[in-house]
């Protein structure tokens, strides 16, 4: 365990490539962000989905099955089979191979679903290993980092589509990890958030945790 006066981990790394995601590992690294952005096609048939329609699933899965997990979503909710919904599924699929190879661990807990209130308004840490966050439709994560009077300094934000890799507080290794985020407080807004999180899978114990 991180000792009291470890070095912490409070950097961001972008870039338009998702090899960037990998690089989370890098020393002093608190979150790696691809910063894509969505077609025009695309951005116009999720963000055209009446919010009744948009697709839920929380479950624990191995990551070759994600895919089929979103479109059994799809089905649930009612959302018609297409080549955007294809696009969508798929897109999770990939993000959850990336998180399997980055943490090494097949199995992982999926939340996909959509947002209205303002959960997770706080700035914190997950108590968790890693999380890969993407907000398919609505404003993005919000970062901040406490600075020496304990106030909290915002430290940028991610915009729909993008994809993120962030440390959590039970990352392996000797730094703390320094930089926190929030979601985006949109209650009352009418703003309609689409929000995926990948947790790799821990033990029974742990996995209470997560939220």
């Amino acid at each position: 365990m991180p000792h009291p006066g470890a070095a912490k981990a409070r950097g961001i790394l972008e870039s338009s490539s998702g090899l960037v995601l990998e690089q989370i590992t890098r020393p002093g690294v608190g979150a790696a962000i691809w910063r894509r952005n969505r077609s025009p096609g695309f951005a116009e048939w999720i963000e055209s989905i009446p919010p009744g329609q948009l697709p839920a699933l929380r479950a624990v899965a191995d990551f070759r099955t994600i895919e089929r997990g979103v479109h059994a979503a799809c089905d649930l909710s009612g959302l018609p089979a297409g080549t955007m919904r294809d696009l969508l599924a798929s897109d999770i699929g990939a993000l959850a191979l990336m998180l399997a190879r980055i943490m090494r661990n097949p199995l992982m807990h999926i939340r996909f679903e959509a947002v209205t209130t303002d959960a997770c308004r706080r700035f914190h840490v997950d108590q968790l290993p890693a999380r890969l966050l993407c907000t398919y439709r609505g404003p993005g994560t919000q970062f901040g980092l406490e600075d020496e009077n304990g106030r909290i300094v915002r430290a940028g934000a991610m915009r729909s589509g993008e994809v993120a890799v962030l440390r959590g507080a039970s990352w392996p290794g000797m730094e703390v990890t320094g930089l926190l985020h929030r979601s985006p407080p949109i209650a009352g807004t009418g703003k309609v958030r689409l929000f995926l999180a990948l947790d790799p899978m821990v033990e029974p114990a742990e996995a209470r945790r997560l939220h």
